[in-house]
């Protein structure tokens, strides 16, 4: 099978070659922003699960175990 085609459709080399591409209908500037804002909030997410989880575990009077005890 000739990957040729599918090599030179995907290749690029700097934003500069994409910056009047529009992914629906927004440049790949506002992607960019949209990325490190949607990995911001599900970073806060996880940590606060993980904090929530300590503190119920902490309040609950048990002592902590780890998963293998």
């Amino acid at each position: 099978m000739n990957f040729q085609f599918l090599h030179l459709y995907f290749l690029f080399t700097t934003n500069n070659d994409v910056k009047d591409l529009l992914i629906f209908g927004h440049n790949i500037d506002s992607w960019l922003i949209y990325v490190l804002i949607f990995f911001g909030v599900t970073s806060l997410a996880f940590v606060s699960v993980w904090f929530i989880g300590f503190l119920a575990e902490s309040q609950s009077g048990k002592s902590i175990k780890q998963p293998w005890e």
